[in-house]
C-alpha cells in the first residue's frame, strides 16, 4: 500500500509518504525502513516441495522441453547442432603451436602468420582432402589439418631464420610430408601476394637457408661427437655443397646440380649424412642425428640409402 503515512512522519526526513517494500513500509522520500508489512493470510504457495533443478550443462533441458515425437526429435537434433560450440579452426592451429613451443616470441610469430593468412583464405574452409586424414573421424581430421597448418607456419618462420622445433613437431604429430608441403604452399602463396612484400633474391635466400641448416645440424651433432670431429664434418659439408653447385657465401653462383631442386633442409641434412659416412663414423650416429632432428621427406633416404653409405 502506497500513499500518505497517517501514523506519523518519517523520523529521518519528516515525510508522511510511504511505499510498500519487500518486508517493511519504506519512506518514499529517503527510503528509510518503517514498520513491518502486515501478514497476508490468503496466500498459499503453489508447491511446498522444491523442484529438482535442471542441469545447466544439458542444453536440451534449458527453457522449454521437447517431447519424444518424430518431429520433436528432429527439432531437438537441429537445436543441438546449432547450439553446440566448436573452437574455430584458427584457434585449434594456434593452440597446437602454443602446446609445442609455449608462449613466446617464436609461437607469436607463427600464430601471426596464420592469422594474416586466414583473413585472406579461410584455412578451415579449404576442402582439399589431406592424405593423412584417411580413416579419421570428422573431429580427428579437423585436428590433423589444424596441426598441418601449425607445423607449416613454424616451418616458414624457421626458414626465415627464427629457429624453432618445426621438424620435431611435424614428426611428433604424425604429419605426412605431402600434407605439410601443401599447407606450406598455401601460406607461402599468401605471403607472396601481400602488397609491398620485398622478395628476397633466390640465390641469397638459398645460401641463407643452407647456412642456417648447417648451423642447426652442427648444434645437434655436437650432442654426441666432440667439436673437433664436428668441425671436420661441417667443413666437408661446405665443400660437398659447393661441389654440387650450391651457394653458401656472397658471390656464389647457384648452378644446376643434383641438389638444386631439393629443399634446403633436406639438401643440408643429406650432405651431412654423407660427410659423416666419409668421416668413418658408425651408422648409429647418423640415425641418432635423424631421431633428434627429423627432417621431413628423408625417411626413405634414411631407411634405404643411409645404411649403404656406412658399409
Amino acid at each position: 500500500m502506497n500513499g500518505n503515512y497517517n501514523g506519523g512522519k518519517c523520523p529521518e526526513c519528516g515525510s508522511t509518504k510511504r511505499i510498500s517494500g519487500l518486508s517493511h513500509y519504506e519512506c518514499d522520500l529517503c527510503g528509510r525502513q518503517l514498520e513491518r508489512l502486515p501478514l497476508q493470510h490468503d496466500f498459499t504457495p503453489e508447491q511446498t516441495v522444491p523442484r529438482e533443478l535442471r542441469k545447466s550443462t544439458d542444453r536440451n533441458s534449458l527453457g522449454t522441453t521437447i517431447d519424444g515425437t518424430e518431429g520433436a526429435r528432429r527439432l531437438r537434433d537441429v537445436h543441438a547442432m546449432s547450439s553446440a560450440r566448436k573452437p574455430l579452426f584458427l584457434d585449434l592451429s594456434i593452440h597446437q603451436i602454443s602446446k609445442e613451443c609455449g608462449t613466446n616470441s617464436t609461437s607469436a610469430d607463427a600464430a601471426q602468420l596464420l592469422i594474416e593468412a586466414d583473413r585472406d583464405v579461410k584455412l578451415g574452409m579449404i576442402r582439399r582432402r589431406m592424405r593423412g586424414t584417411q580413416g579419421m573421424g570428422e573431429d580427428e581430421s579437423r585436428e590433423y589439418r589444424a596441426r598441418a597448418f601449425a607445423a607449416a607456419s613454424l616451418h616458414i618462420r624457421n626458414s626465415e631464420g627464427r629457429s624453432n622445433t618445426a621438424p620435431q613437431a611435424a614428426m611428433s604429430w604424425g604429419l605426412r610430408y605431402s600434407d605439410l608441403a601443401f599447407a606450406i604452399k598455401i601460406l607461402n602463396r599468401h605471403r607472396r601476394s601481400k602488397s609491398g612484400c620485398v622478395q628476397e633474391h633466390p640465390i641469397g635466400r638459398r645460401a641463407r637457408e643452407l647456412r642456417q641448416e648447417l648451423e642447426r645440424i652442427r648444434n645437434f651433432m655436437s650432442e654426441q661427437l666432440d667439436m673437433a670431429t664436428v668441425n671436420e664434418i661441417m667443413d666437408r659439408c661446405e665443400d660437398m655443397l659447393r661441389a654440387s653447385g650450391e651457394p653458401l657465401r656472397r658471390g656464389d653462383e647457384w648452378l644446376t646440380g643434383p641438389l638444386c631442386n631439393t629443399p634446403s633442409s633436406r639438401a643440408a641434412f643429406e650432405i651431412a649424412i654423407r660427410s659423416m659416412a666419409k668421416q668413418g663414423l658408425p651408422v648409429e650416429s647418423a640415425m641418432t642425428l635423424y631421431r633428434r632432428l627429423p627432417i621431413g621427406g628423408l625417411s626413405q633416404f634414411m631407411e634405404r640409402t643411409c645404411p649403404s653409405l656406412f658399409e
